[in-house]
């Protein structure tokens, strides 16, 4: 590796530690965020079943998480899913890959901003206080939103970890004390029956709700791009993973049953319909100020769930240009900070403008619906092409286990497979739009790809290798291949 390159484009290392990698795995979930947004939609299907498709949907994300974790403990950079496959399986499928995982990532962003800014802050203050905002207000919050989160992602990924970190304890902490304190108001509500699919009236609809659930704890595989920043990244990485997905697997499932009881088993078909239901919840069982409180750390949550995407998505398209895939000038490293700068401001910028776009001309709520389903399609395609990439990295490697790296993606890529039939079957407006559009955007670069390596093969060769050679420097002591 040339001196260049460590002076130059090297993010500065052995930053994050265990804590930090947890904060941003936990941050991605946004727990807060989700119970506002993803699973108030997985309860439209799974009703007073809610609890039972949280239950299942752990054994989901379990096998879900298996591909990063195994990737992780024998690759690791700023390129994530896209050094896994580079260097793993071979570059065309590595860069393919990356492309895609950058766009889910990216247009984490796009809806995050635009649910925060346009539904849930004006439904919050059109339920509570009964006052309407305004058809545009949600612009200048926006636009104060993804100011402030490119801020601390352009300072350091220090002090955006270390809020992840703050702000994601608080969320556990709340969400756990609320769902306690409505769980022992509700009293003779409690009951076994939300464990049960009884109030679904079937499997089916709890099944459906499942794919939600997984999708709102998917999020801890984003780690996986802080290889370079982290602190001893083939042991630290992989515990992050798990960690996270084990505190906001119980989290959720705590969460899903007060919500259930304290809105009513029998009621649930309406928990759905009402724009902040957990809100609701909160103020009956426990009062306006801690509703209140509750708010301003949702909005906290859906502001570090932002933030975490910023972080992932700029140092993934950072680490595809570093090897010279992508636009030079998304490879310049900060000289004080160490971070991505230039990736910064054009994933943040471009975000805002998808964002701006989609709200103007689909409105703020048909708007986030058309960009998250955008983004799970292109996460669950990515995550589909890395379970089979895992296997073959690790017959490359002569390290293959047939349960680890064959059955347990299998299994996971026969529950994404599930998940697209039902997210996207049958089409409804604005979703038929948004697969349209991930579609397009996958063909497009891998007809991309594989016309670059006809024209410059040398070049292509190049995925993955800047991120392996880094790591091999900085950490003589991981076993790389």
């Amino acid at each position: 590796m040339t001196n260049d390159i460590i002076s130059h484009q090297t993010l500065k290392t052995n930053t994050a530690g265990f804590a930090s990698l947890l904060g941003q795995s936990v941050a991605m979930i946004a727990p807060l965020g989700a119970v506002a947004a993803t699973l108030t939609g997985a309860a439209e299907f799974a009703v007073g079943s809610l609890p039972l498709a949280y239950i299942i949907s752990i054994f989901g994300v379990l096998v879900w998480i298996n591909t990063p974790y195994q990737f992780s403990k024998k690759i690791n950079g700023a390129g994530g899913f896209y050094t896994f496959n580079a260097i793993g399986v071979g570059p065309r499928y590595g860069l393919i890959i990356g492309y895609m995982m950058w766009f889910s990532y990216f247009n984490v962003i796009t809806n995050a901003i635009l649910f925060t800014s346009g539904v849930f802050i004006p439904g919050t203050i059109s339920y509570f206080l009964h006052v309407n905002i305004g058809t545009y207000t949600w612009i200048p919050i926006m636009t104060a939103f993804i100011a402030i989160i490119t801020f601390i992602a352009y300072i350091g990924i220090k002090p955006s970890l270390e809020y992840s970190f703050t702000a994601s304890v608080i969320e556990i902490i709340l969400l756990i004390a609320s769902s306690i304190i409505i769980i022992i108001k509700a009293g003779p509500a409690n009951s076994i029956l939300p464990f049960t699919p009884i109030p679904a009236h079937g499997w089916s609809p709890i099944f459906v709700g499942m794919v939600l659930a997984i999708f709102s704890m998917s999020g801890s595989s984003a780690v996986v791009v802080l290889g370079e920043e982290a602190k001893q990244p083939t042991k630290n990485i992989k515990k992050a993973l798990l960690i996270s997905f084990l505190i906001t697997g119980v989290v959720f499932v705590l969460t899903s049953y007060a919500l259930t009881i304290g809105w009513g088993i029998s009621n649930m078909p309406s928990f759905f319909q009402s724009s902040v239901p957990g809100l609701i919840v909160t103020d009956k069982y426990i009062g306006l100020p801690f509703t209140i409180l509750l708010f301003a750390f949702i909005i906290n949550s859906l502001f570090a769930g932002s933030l975490a995407p910023l972080n992932t998505s700029s140092r993934m398209i950072f680490s595809i240009s570093r090897d010279g895939l992508g636009p030079r000038f998304l490879s310049k490293v900060h000289p004080k900070y160490k971070t991505p700068y230039t990736s910064i401001l054009f994933v943040a910028g471009l975000s805002y403008l998808i964002s701006l776009l989609a709200g103007i001309l689909l409105t703020p709520a048909i708007g986030f619906l058309y960009l998250i389903s955008a983004s799970s399609a292109a996460l669950f395609i990515g995550h589909i092409l890395s379970n089979f990439g895992v296997g073959i990295s690790y017959h490359k490697m002569k390290s293959f286990n047939p349960f680890l790296h064959a059955f347990a993606p299998a299994v996971a890529t026969i529950i994404l497979a599930i998940a697209i039939f039902y997210s996207f079957v049958p089409p409804a407006y604005p979703i038929d739009y948004s697969i349209i559009t991930a579609a397009i955007f996958i063909i497009a670069t891998a007809i991309g790809v594989l016309i670059y390596n006809r024209k410059h093969p040398e070049a292509i060769r190049k995925a993955g290798k800047t991120d392996i050679e880094i790591q091999r420097a900085i950490s003589s002591d991981e076993a790389l291949p």
